[in-house]
């Protein structure tokens, strides 16, 4: 099977091969915002805007729903909401799903059950300068290696929202207890950071909005090199991507960057001319995503661009998801259908 997430608020399984539809499930009345679905343990874990939902992965029945805790009460706000969800990243491992959210919090549920484990939740942040509240802050990506699962947050430091930090935390995957945290050294109105690390050995390699990426030592928790192309130009919505010893990111000036992950050197750069729109796929040969109306297809050892496509057989122009692979097929949600071709 292969699952997608639609607009109103579906997630539909269909035959790998043949794209048959082989169950439906309503779970929101809500777009399926979530920057991925995860299916784990024949569970099948989708987030809205404001709840996280997990399916059972054969038939689709609902096996639990889940809201995050509320939202920060902002300056204009007089209620919170709860946790928002738009393009967060979920984790799972065996057991637990972990939910980032905005407010900011990340938090582990029974991945069968949705009985809640525990929730985390940053409390006061060194750099708010607010004479009275907190505030907002949201997590957006987490990631679980081990015995840790690791959670990227962002900060408002003022009160408009114009300049923001961003932090590293390490929490523990089975109490929620906080290990460390790491203050990212940069500040500003592109400090935004919303995907989770990617993994290198004892490096976690975080990537943000304005295309800065930093690779942080797990045990010093010292900053082990930084990459920033210096033509940066545009803001990035794709997370760093690990495969093998390099480490692939948008730098933010039109072009994809294989960096070495040990050093943050330079392999090869590659122009495809915009800004990602979602998170890379990095499969044996090539480097895939979405730049909002096109799709691009990279050659992984050279940068070489090999394929811009659009759409077929719709009017929708939107690439709407990341892509995904298996078999030798890619798969990726468009604007107003599911679309699957044979990598080239």
């Amino acid at each position: 099977m292969v699952y997608f997430g639609t607009g109103d608020g579906q997630i539909i399984a269909r035959d790998i091969n043949s794209g048959a539809q082989l169950w439906a499930a309503k779970v929101s009345q809500e777009a399926i915002e979530g920057a991925n679905l995860v299916a784990r343990a024949n569970v099948v874990v989708a987030v809205s805007v404001f709840h996280t939902t997990g399916l059972d992965a054969q038939t689709g029945r609902q096996l639990w729903r889940y809201v995050s805790p509320k939202d920060t009460v902002g300056w204009s706000q007089a209620t919170a909401s709860p946790g928002n969800l738009v393009a967060s990243r979920v984790d799972t491992d065996n057991d637990m799903v972990y939910i980032p959210a905005w407010g900011a919090s990340v938090s582990a549920i029974d991945l069968r059950t949705g009985a809640v484990r525990w929730v985390w939740q940053p409390g006061v942040i060194a750099t708010d300068t607010a004479t009275s509240g907190i505030f907002r802050s949201g997590s957006m990506g987490v990631r679980v290696s081990g015995d840790t699962v690791f959670s990227t947050l962002w900060h408002f430091t003022n009160r408009a929202g114009g300049s923001s930090d961003a932090w590293l935390v390490a929490l523990d995957r089975n109490t929620g207890g906080e290990f460390w945290r790491v203050r990212i050294p940069a500040e500003g109105s592109g400090v935004m950071i919303q995907a989770p690390p990617a993994f290198y050995h004892n490096l976690l390699i975080i990537h943000t909005v304005a295309a800065r990426t930093f690779a942080i030592d797990r045990t010093t928790r010292q900053i082990a090199w930084e990459f920033t192309a210096p033509g940066y130009t545009w803001s990035t919505l794709a997370g760093p991507e690990v495969s093998g010893d390099i480490v692939y990111v948008d730098g933010g000036d039109g072009q994809i960057y294989a960096l070495r992950a040990a050093d943050g050197t330079i392999v090869w750069k590659g122009m495809f001319g915009s800004a990602t729109t979602r998170d890379l796929l990095v499969t044996d040969r090539h480097v895939i995503f979405p730049t909002g109306a096109e799709l691009h297809i990279l050659d992984r050892q050279t940068g070489q661009q090999l394929v811009v496509a659009v759409q077929p057989h719709t009017s929708e122009p939107l690439f709407a998801s990341p892509a995904a692979s298996a078999n030798g097929l890619v798969f990726i949600t468009v604007g107003d259908a599911a679309l699957c071709f044979e990598e080239p």
